[in-house]
């Protein structure tokens, strides 16, 4: 990685951050937003890059990638960019303050020292304290970058002492080049994949694993035939969507993926997600209404808010599967 033009499909995004460094106005905390997998670490990483390299005269915004310290922060082994990420489905108080404990020290070689809090949305109550303290103190030649899905899920306490930089979906025909050119997957593989992807690199490269695309295929499969399926049938259902739980997020946006489909469907079936299961979508919802339609993709969205504190999960399920139309 070289820094911030090898971030693809993310030109606002970037637009704004290069302004920033070309400028010499880093704000000490930065929040960037949007679906998972589109290259926010990677930009945060980047940044890193760039703030540190040894051979970047400003106003440039590229890093060389050959000097030390870009060569040691592409490896990812330096002490001085401190990645936290949830533990257990949430970041924890101890973990901020093993930044802070981390940040007294004395910075190894680099002008700014860079952290960042993967899924701030997870942070507990504890330790968005701890990290708005930090935020509001920050310690000189640092920065921070929160990384969310959602802004309204972070703080406002926390997300008032942070410059928002939004990041869309990935467009298909960059998903689509980088599972051929980065992952060797072939062209009409990488085609579907890209088109049913949501414009998420992560959501691509799960789906390129033969057992995900068949977990795919078995969830369409059910929808499908979800309006003739007994309540115990349902709830069995959810049973086994919750058996993964790891990829919970991810079989509800293909859930609500199908939906949106399914609506478009009743509207001249203009960009679908899910081109290859067009035709199966379409008769299975002949009987059923654009209201009943409407409202199980506006359950799947409230689902998917509220499994991210992973409370109440298995009545949240029953709930959603046996209100599915």
């Amino acid at each position: 990685m070289a820094g911030f033009d090898d971030i693809q499909g993310q030109d606002a995004a970037i637009a704004v951050l290069k302004n920033a460094v070309a400028g010499g106005r880093v704000p000490n905390a930065w929040l960037f937003t949007g679906p998972q997998g589109v290259g926010k670490m990677s930009t945060a990483r980047a940044l890193a890059l760039v703030l540190n390299c040894e051979n970047r005269h400003p106003p440039s915004t590229t890093a060389c990638g050959t000097c030390s310290i870009c060569r040691t922060l592409s490896s990812r082994n330096h002490p001085d960019l401190i990645v936290i990420q949830p533990e257990k489905h949430e970041i924890r108080v101890a973990q901020i303050r093993s930044v802070c404990a981390a940040l007294e020290k004395k910075a190894f070689g680099v002008c700014k020292r860079l952290v960042v809090l993967d899924q701030a949305e997870r942070m507990t109550p504890g330790a968005a304290n701890a990290a708005l303290k930090i935020l509001e103190e920050p310690p000189d030649g640092t920065h921070f970058v929160l990384i969310a899905e959602e802004v309204e899920n972070v703080l406002p306490t926390i997300r008032s002492r942070c410059q928002q930089v939004v990041f869309g979906p990935l467009p298909p025909r960059i998903i689509e080049t980088l599972l051929q050119h980065e992952h060797g997957i072939d062209t009409e593989t990488s085609r579907r994949i890209a088109a049913v992807s949501n414009g998420s690199m992560k959501r691509a490269l799960l789906m390129a694993e033969p057992q995900w695309f068949l977990w795919r295929e078995w969830l369409f499969d059910v929808l499908e035939q979800i309006d003739r399926l007994h309540p115990t049938e349902r709830l069995l259902f959810g049973e086994l969507l919750l058996s993964r739980e790891d990829h919970l997020d991810e079989s509800l946006d293909w859930m609500a993926a199908w939906y949106r489909d399914a609506l478009s469907i009743r509207h001249g079936g203009a960009h679908l997600v899910n081109v290859d299961r067009s035709g199966s979508i379409a008769q299975a919802v002949q009987h059923r209404t654009t209201r009943a339609l409407s409202e199980t993709l506006a359950a799947i969205t409230r689902m998917r808010r509220k499994a991210q504190s992973r409370a109440n999960l298995k009545l949240m399920m029953d709930n959603l599967v046996l209100a599915l139309a």
